[in-house]
């Protein structure tokens, strides 16, 4: 009776005396964040290598990553009528369904099962669409081109496969390659080899790789397929009628794309005992630009591979390193692993430590130089290029003289940034080796917002679609795609 004598009162002085304060509600703004939107994973059990963590070393990043259909990859109007005419035509209970199909994207990758390779639609969140045994484990990214695919394998086998228009696109190896899988694999393998060619006077000549395998013994749906003298690795480049890729026995062939023989093969370093770790290629209609393992940059004819101009990328003194805060004494890695970018009549290239530099494709000199390496490609933003540092940090230049606009630290631990990607919406999205992804102003180095660590990283961002637009590949045979929700108030408008 006491308490309810006690709220009358209460509740009276609040009415004919002064109103109780009570604090002030604010609204909350709404923050940038990056958001994971969709992944994609490999089918297996959960004690499976496919979701078991794999210790990746940025300097070895040789691994292949998901690759095909990105957004990049544009189908022509053909290719996107025929697919929503096959779409649209489709049935249910006797009923033509009309809808707005969404073109597939089928992206592939490698695959902890042996000899496969697993695809999903990049388009519907992911979707599992499917695995293919393969001559070996993956080893090179898929490429999509002209209605194609192409894989390469540890087995040394570069492979080019039909993309198959009635279902999605996707590689045309059915039921014929099943003895990819199994005991028979290896002899299913071994015709795909050259034999070698006896001459009258008992003498062999030794098997070349342009003895191409008779087609007819390939399989439905698989054109041609190369056999190198070792493991084909990195991202192969489609490119002036050949395909550009590099072997373990640093080599770079150059393959004709519609016949599978080979043009011409360049040995990349002097050391045959030395094993390419780099997947540092980009080809141009003028040239073919190289980073190799010494730290040197070579210039290359496209058509007939000569090297026309080499250029060594020199490791930090003292001062420049205790500018930058690098660890002093020499270079222990000075490989370049980093893509370079190639910018009007530059190229800028960083060794994978201590030193980055812009070079002139007229002159064939260095406009300027920078202390500080990489292993992610530098990217460009309004005439400013975006380093991401071997010390964990993001710096910005002048591309004309080389003078530092800012630096952050995004990573204190001073590990070195993956992977560098500039989104739509006019941000950086910047990844550690652990799958840490920051989004970065790139007017002023503000980082905007992060997510946690969520797996060893193996390759750069590559494109996803709509608000998922930067696509990462995992260690753990899988890709997670990420999306960079800025507001105006966090963003300088410079």
């Amino acid at each position: 009776m006491n308490f309810l004598k006690i709220c009358y009162v209460s509740v009276a002085l609040s009415i004919n005396g002064t109103v109780i304060a009570h604090p002030e509600i604010k609204l909350i703004k709404s923050h940038s964040e990056v958001q994971e939107v969709i992944g994609g994973y490999s089918p297996g059990q959960w004690i499976s290598s496919s979701v078991l963590p794999t210790v990746v070393i940025p300097f070895k990043r040789t691994f292949s990553q998901f690759g095909g259909l990105t957004s990049e990859n544009l189908f022509s109007l053909e290719n996107q009528k025929e697919i929503k005419k096959s779409e649209n035509n489709k049935t249910f209970l006797g009923i033509v369904k009309k809808n707005n199909f969404l073109i597939p994207r089928p992206i592939c990758g490698a695959s902890p099962d042996t000899n496969t390779i697993n695809c999903f639609d990049l388009n519907k969140n992911a979707q599992y669409f499917a695995s293919y045994p393969i001559p070996g484990a993956l080893s090179t990214t898929p490429v999509f081109s002209d209605n194609s695919w192409l894989f390469g394998t540890t087995k040394g086998f570069l492979f080019k496969v039909e993309a198959n228009p009635e279902n999605a696109y996707l590689p045309k190896l059915g039921h014929e390659n099943i003895n990819f899988w199994g005991a028979y694999s290896r002899k299913q393998m071994s015709s795909f080899r050259p034999k070698p060619v006896y001459t009258e006077g008992g003498k062999i000549s030794p098997a070349s790789s342009n003895n191409l395998i008779n087609k007819a013994a390939l399989p439905s749906g698989i054109k041609w397929v190369f056999p190198a003298s070792s493991e084909l690795m990195g991202t192969p480049i489609v490119k002036n009628g050949f395909v550009y890729s590099f072997s373990a026995s640093e080599y770079l062939q150059a393959i004709d794309w519609n016949t599978g023989k080979l043009a011409w093969a360049t040995r990349l370093a002097p050391d045959s005992n030395l094993r390419m770790s780099s997947n540092a290629l980009v080809v141009t209609s003028s040239d073919v630009i190289v980073g190799t393992e010494l730290g040197t940059v070579l210039f290359l004819n496209p058509k007939s591979g000569a090297i026309f101009w080499s250029w060594q990328i020199p490791s930090a003194n003292e001062e420049q390193r205790s500018k930058t805060k690098l660890p002093s004494g020499p270079d222990r890695f000075s490989g370049i692993i980093a893509l370079p970018f190639v910018y009007k009549r530059n190229v800028i290239v960083s060794n994978a430590e201590s030193m980055t530099q812009n070079l002139s494709l007229d002159s064939r000199a260095a406009i300027w130089s920078y202390p500080l390496g990489s292993v992610a490609q530098a990217k460009v933003y309004k005439d400013n290029v975006i380093l991401g540092s071997v010390n964990g940090k993001i710096v910005s230049l002048n591309a004309v003289s080389g003078k530092e606009n800012w630096t952050t630290e995004v990573l204190k631990d001073s590990s070195p940034i993956i992977s560098l990607f500039l989104t739509k919406s006019g941000v950086i999205l910047a990844s550690s080796s652990r799958g840490q992804v920051f989004m970065v102003d790139p007017a002023n180095g503000k980082i905007l917002a992060q997510n946690l660590p969520i797996g060893e990283v193996n390759g750069e961002f590559f494109p996803g679609y709509d608000k998922a637009e930067a696509c990462l590949s995992f260690s753990q045979e899988g890709f997670r795609c990420f999306y960079a929700k800025v507001t105006k108030e966090n963003l300088s408008e410079t």
